[in-house]
């Protein structure tokens, strides 16, 4: 069952990314957990969601465990280089806004090849810890009322951050006025359309799963996207042109020919992937 501390807000009538009022009943997951799914754009979502309150609460106690082993640090590592590597074969280094920077391993990376770097989170204590370790400026506090410089951003970053917010529009939509003219937007998100997660759905729908739903991972996120759906939307929604879709990078220590070639595959089958990378610009 869900959390007992948990609180919703009232049930959404309308898709918050397309606004599109017809919104279907799609899922529910082992906690009792429901997903509904807009017909309009595709995307899937938590219905009702968490209150402001309960997220506050939850985040706040909330400690993400970065790697424990050198080799879960050293594939963190290479995976950032790679998105930061995708990043430069459409542009040089530039300025670079990171939202939901973390533990600023991005901005690290970023900085060491040129980058100027800057960062957004919302934890207090790791934004002042992590500005101090890359020299770089994090901003913390409400997103949307920083003072940010419109159009002044050659890149701005948002990986594994687009499935957490509850008005997730918001988020590209500063996106779109942060970005330079020619700026590139990349995002990263879990593929709820993965050949795992559809395995899993079909499961659960024949009762066949004990954790049925688990995959949408309703502790903390609320939405669910697949490359099918949101590239789509950003363009039809948001005025942005998509450039490329990706599969996310997958860095090996000992990589084999037949790894090699397995990876190229997945890279450029993002339908397939857990998690796909969008690198799109303003229209």
């Amino acid at each position: 069952m869900t959390a007992p501390d948990a609180t919703f807000d009232a049930p959404l009538g309308s898709c918050p990314l397309c606004t599109s009022p017809d919104v279907r009943g799609f899922d529910v997951d082992y906690r009792g957990t429901y997903i509904s799914r807009c017909r309009g754009c595709g995307v899937r979502f938590m219905n009702p969601q968490y209150t402001d309150a309960y997220l506050a609460a939850y985040y706040a106690s909330y400690v993400p465990e970065g790697p424990r082993t050198p080799e879960a640090r050293a594939f963190r590592l290479a995976q950032k280089t790679a998105n930061i590597e995708l990043l430069e074969r459409y542009m040089p280094p530039g300025r670079l806004f990171s939202v939901g920077s973390g533990d600023g391993v991005e901005l690290a990376v970023a900085k060491s090849r040129g980058w100027t770097v800057e960062g957004y989170d919302v934890d207090e204590a790791t934004t002042r810890r992590v500005a101090q370790q890359v020299s770089a400026r994090i901003h913390t506090g409400d997103l949307f009322t920083l003072p940010l410089e419109c159009g002044a951003y050659d890149c701005v970053y948002l990986d594994q951050v687009l499935e957490h917010p509850k008005q997730p529009a918001r988020y590209i939509e500063l996106a779109r006025q942060l970005l330079k003219p020619g700026g590139i937007l990349y995002l990263g998100v879990p593929n709820i359309e993965s050949l795992s997660s559809r395995g899993k759905y079909v499961l659960g729908r024949l009762g066949l799963s004990r954790r049925r739903g688990r995959f949408y991972d309703t502790f903390h996120h609320l939405f669910y996207y697949a490359p099918s759906t949101l590239p789509r939307l950003l363009e039809q929604r948001f005025g942005f042109r998509v450039v490329t879709v990706l599969g996310d990078p997958k860095p090996r220590s000992h990589p084999t020919v037949a790894t090699r070639m397995w990876d190229r595959a997945m890279r450029h089958a993002p339908w397939f992937d857990s998690t796909f990378v969008i690198v799109a610009r303003p229209s």
